[in-house]
């Protein structure tokens, strides 16, 4: 099921590091929701994703917004991550990719395709920022995507990436959730 805006997300089962089984809904709630599917937590670009995303969680949270992070991650390298950085948020742990064929998340072509736009910028950035690669896991050449759902679970933003690095920075995503509340 591919994810397009202005329609229903559907509901969906998930798994973290600490918790089987939540229910996506329910654990929304009532707030704007921000779903971001990324690749795995060793790869650089995604531990900046997440850092920038921990960074802005009080901004987040202050205007009643929740944020996942889907990882194709195990549990027991997500518990710890989370030793060291502290998450402010709940990472879905997809280590079978069920998440990402659910709704139509696919992988790159080749290594080189996942590999064009900004990532070399944003591999640059990460390794500035002191962040290195970590484990390999699930499908090295998995593309990104992003969505945001409103309160009553209507996507009122969808993107899929077109290579690695081709989705919206957290700030982006704030502004973009700042945008909705203001037009409300």
């Amino acid at each position: 099921m591919i994810v397009r805006k202005n329609e229903f997300i559907e509901n969906f089962k998930y798994d973290t590091a600490y918790e089987t089984r939540k229910d996506y809904f329910k654990s929304k709630g009532n707030k704007i929701g921000v779903l971001a599917f990324l690749r795995y937590y060793g790869c650089t670009i995604c531990q900046l994703d997440i850092m920038e995303f921990n960074k802005l969680s009080e901004k987040f949270e202050e205007i009643g917004t929740d944020i996942k992070i889907v990882l194709q991650s195990t549990p027991e390298i997500i518990k710890e991550a989370d030793k060291e950085i502290k998450l402010k948020f709940e990472i879905i742990c997809d280590p079978k990719q069920e998440l990402y064929e659910k709704f139509e998340i696919k992988g790159a072509e080749s290594l080189e395709a996942l590999k064009s736009g900004k990532i070399i910028e944003k591999v640059t950035e990460a390794k500035n920022r002191g962040l290195y690669h970590g484990e390999y896991e699930g499908n090295e050449l998995q593309l990104p995507a992003v969505f945001i759902i409103d309160e009553n679970n209507k996507v009122i933003y969808s993107h899929y990436a077109e290579d690695g690095a081709d989705i919206p920075r957290a700030r982006e995503i704030l502004d973009i959730v700042y945008e909705y509340i203001n037009k409300k």
